[in-house]
C-alpha cells in the first residue's frame, strides 16, 4: 500500500477477514497494528441464517456507500462505511473466495475508507473507490453473476480500439485506449481476484504491463503490438471466462482496409447471381416438347 495509515488498517482488517468464524488464536506479529495493538480477536462462529444476514447487511452497505460516494455525500458515505466494517465482524468467508480474495477485498474496502478521510473530495477518486469496493463485494457474493462480468465488452472495445488505433498508425488514439483499458482493469481487478484462480490475473497483469510498454514505444513497433492484442483477446477471455471461441473482435489481416473485403464480397454476390440467371436461360433456350401417350396420362411424374 502507499501510506502508512492504509497499512496499519489494512493489517488489522486482513487478519479479521480471514480468522473471523473461526476458533480464537493468538494474534502473529503480522496481525498487529503500527501502534502495537493487536488485532480484533475473532468472535464465536454464527449460525448460518446470522452468517446470511450479515453478507446480505455487507451487500446493502455496499451498495449504499456507492451511491453516496458517487453523489459525494460525506455524513451519508462515512455512516455507511461505518455499517459496512460492522457487517464484517464475526463473519467466516469460508468456501466464498481464496485467500488472495480476502486480501483484495480488505484492500479495496480500506482504499475507499482513505479516500474518504481526506479532508478534500475528488470526485473522481471517490468514484474510482465507491465502485471498485462495490464490485468487489458484489462478486463475493453473486459467483457467476457478478456485475463485473459486464466489463468484458467494455474492455473488448477498447482493444478494438487499440487495434483500430494500431493499424491506422495513431500513436496518440492507441495511448488513450491502453490507458482506458488500463482504468477500466484496476477497476475490476480485486473482483476478478475474488472469482478467478490467481494464475489467470497474474497472466492478465503481465500481459497489461508489456502492452504498456509497446503502446509507449516511438516509434510504435506494429508487428509486436499487434501480436500482443493477439494475445491479449486470449488472456481477456480467461479472465472473464469465454469460450475460446468467442470472438472478442474481427481480426484484421491482409489488406488493412474493411472496404475491400466488403467489395469483394459484393462482387463475388452479383458474379453468382448473374451465373445463375445465365444458366436459366440457356435452359429456356433448349426446352423441347415431349409427346405424350394416353398410358402416360395414368402414370404419376416425378
Amino acid at each position: 500500500m502507499k501510506t502508512k495509515g492504509k497499512l496499519g488498517w489494512l493489517l488489522v482488517l486482513l487478519p479479521l477477514l480471514l480468522l473471523a468464524g473461526g476458533p480464537a488464536a493468538a494474534a502473529s506479529p503480522a496481525e498487529k497494528g503500527l501502534d502495537g495493538g493487536t488485532a480484533p480477536a475473532p468472535v464465536s462462529q454464527l449460525s448460518d441464517e446470522e452468517r446470511g444476514d450479515k453478507l446480505k447487511q455487507l451487500e446493502t452497505a455496499a451498495e449504499a456507500l456507492y451511491g453516496h460516494m458517487q453523489q459525494g455525500r460525506v455524513e451519508e458515505a462515512h455512516a455507511e462505511m461505518k455499517r459496512l466494517i460492522a457487517a464484517l465482524e464475526g463473519v467466516s468467508f469460508k468456501g466464498l473466495t481464496s485467500v488472495e480474495g480476502i486480501h483484495a477485498l480488505a484492500e479495496s474496502i480500506m482504499d475507499a475508507r482513505e479516500t474518504l478521510a481526506r479532508s478534500e473530495i475528488v470526485p473522481d477518486e471517490w468514484s474510482r473507490s465507491s465502485a471498485v469496493l462495490r464490485l468487489a463485494v458484489n462478486s463475493l457474493l453473486h459467483k457467476d453473476k457478478g456485475l463485473w462480468l459486464q466489463y468484458y465488452k467494455v474492455m473488448a472495445d477498447d482493444m478494438q480500439r487499440m487495434n483500430n488505433a494500431r493499424v491506422g498508425g495513431q500513436s496518440e488514439k492507441l495511448h488513450a485506449a491502453f490507458v482506458n483499458l488500463q482504468q477500466h482493469y484496476e477497476t475490476i481487478r480485486p473482483a476478478a481476484v475474488i472469482r478467478r484462480d490467481p494464475s489467470t490475473v497474474n497472466r492478465f497483469d503481465s500481459w497489461l504491463s508489456y502492452a504498456e510498454r509497446l503502446s509507449n514505444d516511438q516509434p510504435v513497433d506494429e508487428a509486436a503490438l499487434k501480436e500482443a492484442i493477439r494475445q491479449g483477446e486470449s488472456a481477456l477471455k480467461a479472465l472473464f471466462g469465454r469460450k475460446g471461441e468467442e470472438p472478442v473482435f474481427l481480426p484484421i489481416t491482409g489488406y488493412e482496409n474493411p472496404w475491400y473485403w466488403s467489395g469483394l464480397i459484393g462482387l463475388w454476390i452479383v458474379l453468382a447471381l448473374g451465373y445463375t440467371g445465365l444458366r436459366k436461360f440457356q435452359a429456356a433456350q433448349t426446352v423441347t416438347v415431349v409427346g405424350r401417350t394416353d398410358e402416360d396420362s395414368y402414370r404419376y411424374r416425378f
